[in-house]
C-alpha cells in the first residue's frame, strides 16, 4: 500500500481537525457575543452585530452536524453524497466570505462612535473569516474521498464494457439455426 494513498481513517482525522477548529470558533463567537451584549450601548448598531454573530454560530453548528454525520457513515461505506456535501460546505464558505466583507464595510471600516469597540468588531470579523477559510480544507477531504471511491469501485461505465463486435451481437441476436 502506498503511504500517499488516502484512507478513510485519514479523512476522519482531517474532519475531526476541522470540527475542533469549528468548536473553538463557536466558543470564541459566543464569548464575543457576550462582550457585545455587555457593551451594546457603545455600538451604533448592536442588532447588526448580533445578527452577524448569530448567523455564523448557526452556520458553523450546521457544518459540525454534517461532518459528524459523514464521519459516522464513512467506516461503513464512502458515498457520493459525502463528497458532494463536503464540496458544498467549502463552496458555501467561499461565498459567505462576502458576508464578512459587508460586515467590515458597514460596522468596522468607518468612523465609530466609540473607537474602543473597533478591536472587538475586528476580532469578530477575523474569527468568522478564519473559520470560513479553514472550511476550504473540506475540498481536500472530498478529493481524498473521491480517490478512495475511484480505487474501490469501478466506474459505472467500466462495469459493462463491450468491444464493437460484442456490442453489436448483444444488441442484435441472430436467430439460432434451430428457429
Amino acid at each position: 500500500m502506498n503511504l500517499d494513498e488516502p484512507t478513510i481513517d485519514g479523512v476522519i482525522e482531517q474532519l475531526g481537525l476541522r470540527k475542533a477548529d469549528a468548536l473553538n470558533t463557536l466558543e470564541m463567537l459566543r464569548a464575543q457575543r457576550q462582550r457585545v451584549e455587555a457593551e451594546a450601548s457603545l455600538l451604533e448598531s448592536p442588532t447588526a452585530v448580533f445578527e452577524y454573530i448569530d448567523y455564523f454560530i448557526g452556520a458553523i453548528e450546521e457544518v459540525i452536524v454534517e461532518c459528524d454525520r459523514i464521519v459516522a457513515e464513512l467506516p461503513q461505506r464512502v458515498q457520493r453524497w459525502h463528497i458532494e456535501m463536503l464540496r458544498e460546505i467549502a463552496a458555501n464558505a467561499r461565498i459567505e466570505q462576502r458576508r464578512c466583507l459587508v460586515f467590515r464595510d458597514k460596522c468596522i471600516n468607518r468612523p465609530l462612535p466609540h473607537e474602543s469597540m473597533r478591536p472587538l468588531l475586528n476580532d469578530i470579523s477575523v474569527t468568522t473569516r478564519d473559520q470560513l477559510t479553514a472550511f476550504f480544507d473540506l475540498n481536500n477531504a472530498a478529493a481524498r474521498l473521491e480517490q478512495i471511491i475511484n480505487t474501490t469501485e469501478p466506474p459505472a461505465d467500466a462495469r459493462r464494457v463491450y468491444n464493437r463486435r460484442s456490442l453489436f451481437t448483444n444488441i442484435f441476436k441472430l436467430p439460432s439455426r434451430d428457429d
